[in-house]
Parts: structure tokens; C-alpha cells; sequence
């Protein structure tokens, strides 16, 4: 006894009958089932196979972009660091700079006036020597030795210098006010960005039909072919 054939209708991607074929799949292209079958397992493995290569692709290139940016990361992190500690050693380098400075305009000023005050009080002692002699002439009763002793203490006094007291130094210092903004200034610039990487398999467009290979049968109307059969 013959069996009818059944065969796969290509467009409807469903298993027919001859019967069917002209009722229901009229002007369709067709396959044999067993190599349309065939045919479809391999277009499946296919595209799975193709699905997972993409997928583990895709896995690959988010693990070595990880690694990557966080490498990145540590880069930037130690580049700021390094930046940091070279402000501040500049910084500390200025502040030194500007003490050693003070200090030693002070130590030469310091000295100015401490031989200014050390003359001062030479010549006070002399005028504190000169002002005891005067205080022995109250007991003098010979008015000719008390005029010879008062021009004596007089000429005394004329000869102690009279020293002029110098410009008295000041210092001072005006902070300059850096506003948050501006400390920003002295930094390199931080950026963020995203590269994006080009698809080596891009994705089939839609209903665009695999060319297959089974041997395929066209019906047209069933009085003038008729279906194969085993």
C-alpha cells in the first residue's frame, strides 16, 4: 500500500500532506520532511552555536574591559597622588622658603637694634656717672671749686653722643584667600568616557530566509503534478 509523502511546507515551517498542499498551501515552496528536517537541525545548531560564540564574545570583552578600566582606575588614582604629593612638596617648599626668609631679615634686624640699645645704654651710664658728680657738688661750699666741677660734668655730658633711634622694621603678611574652585586649577583634568567596541557577528537581520540546499518541490495545482510518494 502507498503512503502519501508528507512533506514540509517551507513558508509555514509546519509538516502537510498532498491533500493539504492545495488547500491550504497553495503556491508555497516545499521540502522532503526528512531533509527539510535535517536541514533545519543544522540551521539550528547553527544558529545556536552562533547565539553562544557571541554570547561568550561578549562575556570576553566585559571581563578584559573590567580589567581594563580598573586598571585604568589605579592609574588614575596614582597619578592624582603623585600630583598631590608634588603640590606638596612645592607647597612645603614655599612655606619654608618664605619662614627662612623672616627669620633671617629678622636676625639682621634684631642685631641692628640690640647695638643701637647697647650704645644707648653706654651713654646712659656715663650720663648716671656724670649725674653722681653732680649730686657730690651739693656738699661744695667753695663757690670757685663748685663752678670748676659744674663745667667739668657739663663738658662730660656734651661729649656723650646723642644716638639716633633707627626706622623701627615691621613685617607683616597678607594671606591670599584661594577659593575651593581655584585649588582645582593646580590639577590635571579628570575625565570619564565609554568605548564602545564593533561587533565582529552582527545580529541577521529579521525574515531574512536561509538559503537551504534540501531538494525542494513546487505545487502549483495537484491535477497537473501529482506529490511523491514511497
Amino acid at each position: 500500500m502507498m503512503k502519501t509523502l508528507y512533506i514540509l511546507c517551507m513558508e509555514c515551517k509546519t509538516p502537510t500532506c498532498k491533500i493539504c498542499v492545495i488547500k491550504k498551501h497553495k503556491s508555497h515552496d516545499f521540502a522532503e520532511i526528512k531533509e527539510s528536517t535535517e536541514g533545519i537541525k543544522a540551521e539550528v545548531k547553527m544558529v545556536i552555536d552562533m547565539k553562544m560564540r557571541n554570547l561568550q564574545s561578549k562575556i570576553a570583552d566585559i571581563n578584559q574591559g573590567t580589567h581594563t578600566y580598573q586598571a585604568d582606575v589605579q592609574k588614575v588614582i596614582q597619578a592624582i597622588k603623585e600630583e598631590g604629593r608634588h603640590l606638596k612638596e612645592m607647597i612645603d617648599k614655599k612655606v619654608e622658603g618664605l619662614i627662612n626668609t623672616v627669620k633671617e631679615k629678622d636676625t639682621r634686624n634684631v642685631k641692628t637694634l640690640q647695638s643701637v640699645g647697647n650704645e644707648l645704654k653706654t651713654a646712659l651710664d656715663k650720663a648716671k656717672e656724670q649725674q653722681k658728680f653732680y649730686q657730690d657738688t651739693q656738699g661744695i661750699k667753695d663757690t670757685t671749686k663748685l663752678l670748676q666741677k659744674l663745667k667739668q660734668i657739663k663738658s662730660q655730658i656734651d661729649q656723650i653722643e646723642e644716638i639716633q633711634i633707627p626706622i623701627m622694621p615691621s613685617v607683616k603678611y597678607a594671606k591670599k584667600t584661594v577659593a575651593e574652585g581655584e585649588i582645582g586649577k593646580l590639577f590635571g583634568e579628570l575625565t570619564f568616557g565609554e568605548t564602545v567596541k564593533k561587533e565582529e557577528n552582527p545580529k541577521p537581520k529579521e525574515n531574512v530566509r536561509v538559503r537551504r540546499t534540501a531538494k525542494q518541490y513546487r505545487y502549483s495545482c495537484y491535477e497537473c503534478r501529482n506529490p511523491p510518494y514511497k
